[in-house]
């Protein structure tokens, strides 16, 4: 008797089918991964953030775009690997549109740290990065190997590559790399500003008068640079009291700006003040 129940339970337990047990368990793993995915998207507001940024930056506005970017990786997500990386592109480039060059360096580093990220085109625009910020820090034989390189590809660098030549005194590959970029985006007030130092550097004062006229009729990023031109232009014909007036003016204009600023102390104490 003892032997059949025994045999009866045994049969009873093979009874239970494992399979469908399974499948049960994994719906239910599934069930519960799919509302922890929705909740932590329900939660957080990282993608809220990152579409505010991308509306920011198509707008050019580099400053709120930054803040919403800077928010959006702030938040946790599940499975946000990809949006993370490309928050982090799109920051990047806002450091490369605004010149801050030395955060765009580290920023591309992080994405190479921290995401899967196509590393080969990373790491360019890191060197890009790199050899822009040497160019802002004066460093142009450092700067130039690299913007050479990649001038192909980003026509924009024979901006840069020009001023490197006109910092060595190379003044055929200045106006060869500058007439490169004029050539597929036109003058800007920077290049105005180039030419008019150049010109006014050899003596030729009318040409420079010109580029400088030209300047400050064009947009408004160099008008600190090309006024300041113009003041050293009336200095060298020796009309001192024409670029007394104009360094008057750019001192009240800009009195932060030290160049300015120095040349309105130099020129004040070289002509009359009668009339003040």
């Amino acid at each position: 008797m003892a032997r059949r129940n025994r045999r009866r339970r045994r049969k009873k337990r093979s009874n239970i089918d494992f399979g469908k047990v399974f499948i049960f368990l994994l719906a239910c793993a599934i069930i519960i991964f799919a509302a922890v995915v929705i909740l932590s998207k329900l939660i957080s507001h990282k993608d809220r953030y990152f579409d505010e940024g991308l509306t920011y930056y198509q707008n050019s506005e580099y400053d709120k775009a930054l803040d919403k970017f800077t928010e959006a990786l702030s938040e946790k997500q599940i499975f946000s690997q990809n949006k993370d990386k490309n928050t982090r592109l799109y920051i990047a480039d806002i450091y490369m549109k605004t010149a801050d060059y030395k955060k765009a360096v580290d920023e591309y580093d992080t994405i190479l740290q921290k995401t899967s990220a196509d590393k080969k085109d990373v790491k360019k625009m890191q060197e890009i990065a790199q050899a822009l910020s040497d160019f802002s820090d004066s460093n142009y034989a450092g700067a130039l190997p690299v913007l050479e390189h990649y001038v192909k590809d980003y026509p924009e660098l024979y901006l840069y590559i020009g001023t490197c030549y006109a910092s060595m005194d190379d003044s055929e590959h200045m106006f060869e790399n500058y007439e490169k970029y004029i050539k597929k985006y036109g003058y800007n007030s920077y290049l105005y500003a180039q030419y008019a130092a150049y010109y006014i550097s050899i003596g030729e004062l009318d040409n420079a008068y010109g580029y400088i006229n030209n300047g400050l009729a064009s947009d408004n990023t160099f008008q600190k640079e090309l006024r300041l031109q113009e003041i050293t232009y009336y200095e060298k014909i020796q009309d001192y009291d024409k670029a007394y007036e104009l360094a008057k003016e750019l001192y009240n204009l800009y009195p932060d700006y030290q160049a300015g600023a120095d040349e309105y102390n130099f020129l004040y104490t070289r002509v009359s003040h009668d009339d003040e």
